[in-house]
């Protein structure tokens, strides 16, 4: 006869507080990421931030603070924790077929990513020169970035909106929908992430759209006045 098979057990109220865990964690990391840089943090800083045991984050976290830094990205990047890029999300791939709809809602969802984000990346790109794994990362943040806006660059002459050429329109969106441009604006010019997102709109619709194509985005709200 043969043995019966034993049932994992599983504990859902356990399984909630691993997630938990792993998100304070992961939370605390982004803020000390965030302030000095990904080279000078350490893992023991951020158990002390995070209120764990060092054992702890090396239990949630095998791979160490490369592993916090990647998932840390990938969280503030996607504002949730489904594995599914924002470029492959239902509404961006629709937009992409709605002419009217596409250079709205990518600078909607490109603010929402850069304000979730965009400091995270920061970090990335200065930390490249000095880690590996950084300078891995930043390399492959590059080429995503540029792809996705190349496909946004193909979309918009695909629909007979472009008033240039696709490759400076590629260009332009990944020059100006670029964390280096949101950091200055909003962090250190002190934008508001309204503000920000209007001027990014009448920008881009200046630089990149047909004349008769610019009325409606050119409408958008004015910014408000600097005191």
């Amino acid at each position: 006869m043969s043995e019966p098979v034993k049932r994992r057990y599983r504990s859902p109220l356990r399984e909630e507080a691993a997630r938990r865990t792993r998100a304070a964690i992961r939370d605390a990391a982004t803020a000390l990421f965030v302030e000095q840089g990904y080279v000078r943090t350490t893992v023991k800083e951020i158990a002390a931030a995070a209120g764990v045991a060092l054992r702890t984050v090396h239990a949630a976290f095998p791979g160490g603070k490369a592993e916090i830094f990647h998932e840390a990205l990938d969280v503030a990047t996607a504002g949730d924790e489904e594995p599914v890029a924002v470029a492959d999300r239902p509404g961006f791939r629709a937009a992409l077929d709605d002419p009217d709809r596409l250079l709205p809602e990518l600078v909607r969802l490109g603010t929402g990513l850069l304000e979730r984000a965009g400091r995270l990346l920061t970090a990335c790109q200065e930390s490249a020169g000095a880690d590996a794994d950084m300078h891995a990362l930043n390399e492959l943040g590059a080429r995503n970035m540029a792809a996705n806006m190349r496909t946004v660059a193909e979309a918009l002459e695909r629909h007979g909106r472009l008033a240039v050429p696709v490759d400076e329109a590629a260009d332009v969106l990944l020059t100006l929908c670029s964390p280096q441009v949101h950091d200055l604006l909003v962090h250190r010019r002190g934008w508001s992430p309204e503000r920000y997102a209007a001027w990014s709109g009448r920008a881009l619709a200046l630089l990149l759209c047909t004349p008769s194509d610019r009325g409606e985005r050119e409408g958008s709200p004015e910014p408000p006045a600097r005191p």
